[in-house]
């Protein structure tokens, strides 16, 4: 029963559908509104003023992101920003911050940004709602103590990631792909009532030309959420590219140590050939018999998909008849 209404006809399904469509655009306000805070705190502790864009010329706000699920269906973002001094030699470096960028200044900007910033959200029913950051909004410095060390940091946004990836409403079978055609019979029986009832009225709100732009019907399957699941700023830490670097040399070593041939680096990297430009020759089927076949094996793996899932149906309800 956690995470399910104790009232569904009081419960705003519209809104928490439109909150967690708008959970992105209200993070990318926040983080504009962080450089904002911070001139004018930047500027009180130098003795003169300081603007925005040159608040970048020597500080720099680093950040990663993870959005989690709440059991009622609702995102809610963990967040570790960090405030970054900035290489005149070097953009992509990675230096100190000045001594005067302390936790405390980062603290008084996010304090003064969170209550501020909001998203307008669109009214299909004719009420009128804004996302915002709500009460549960708390802030803990983890530069300091035992929490400093960059393992626990790393632990604690693994945390996030895997519970995101596994516990969240859309992570199961029946929500981890698009929804192509709604059944809601079926939906209601899989994930039950509630996150059904989500689905449903992302599902209904997507088909408004008004919200076309959200895009729900395409993201029914995560309640409306457009977003990455984990993101972070460019310079947060290392890059894809090198991490890819870093597991191809890896298994390379792998490769050699038990005799398996390597193919991209068996005689070292000028006999690897690359193959970067491509023509495009055609698409579809080389012959019409092909497509019908294609096409009727297509029909009855939806036919039997269906009578799959309609026995199954029947077995439970049968089943439900004979506990009562």
């Amino acid at each position: 029963m956690v995470g399910t209404p104790l009232c569904t006809g009081c419960y705003d399904y519209t809104g928490a559908v439109l909150w967690n469509s708008s959970v992105s655009e209200l993070w990318r306000r926040t983080r504009i509104g962080i450089d904002r805070a911070l001139a004018p705190l930047v500027s009180d502790a130098l003795g003169h003023r300081v603007t925005v864009a040159g608040l970048r010329d020597f500080l720099r706000v680093s950040y990663v992101k993870v959005a989690e699920f709440q059991k009622r269906g609702l995102v809610h973002l963990h967040v570790v920003v960090r405030l970054d001094g900035v290489d005149p030699d070097g953009s992509s470096a990675v230096v100190p911050p000045p001594s005067w960028a302390s936790v405390g200044l980062l603290r008084s900007a996010l304090d003064r940004v969170v209550p501020t910033v909001s998203v307008a959200l669109p009214s299909p029913d004719g009420q009128l709602r804004t996302s915002a950051w709500g009460p549960q909004y708390d802030v803990s410095d983890i530069s300091n103590g035992p929490s400093s060390d960059p393992r626990r940091t790393a632990a604690y946004v693994a945390k996030y990631a895997t519970k995101t990836a596994s516990d969240i409403a859309g992570a199961g079978a029946v929500l981890a792909r698009r929804i192509r055609r709604l059944r809601r019979g079926w939906l209601r029986r899989a994930v039950g009532a509630h996150l059904a009832r989500m689905v449903e009225t992302a599902w209904n709100l997507g088909g408004r030309s008004d919200l076309a732009h959200l895009r729900l019907r395409q993201w029914a399957h995560t309640l409306g959420f457009r977003g990455h699941f984990a993101t972070k700023s460019r310079r947060y830490s290392v890059t894809m590219g090198a991490l890819r670097a870093v597991r191809r040399s890896w298994r390379a070593q792998q490769r050699q140590s038990s005799g398996e041939t390597d193919v991209w680096g068996a005689g070292g990297e000028e006999s690897t050939v690359i193959v970067g430009q491509w023509r495009y020759v055609g698409r579809g089927y080389a012959k019409s018999v092909d497509a019908m076949l294609v096409e009727s094996m297509k029909r009855d793996h939806e036919e039997t998909i269906i009578e799959y899932r309609d026995q199954v149906a029947r077995e439970k309800q049968l089943a439900a008849d004979v506990d009562f």
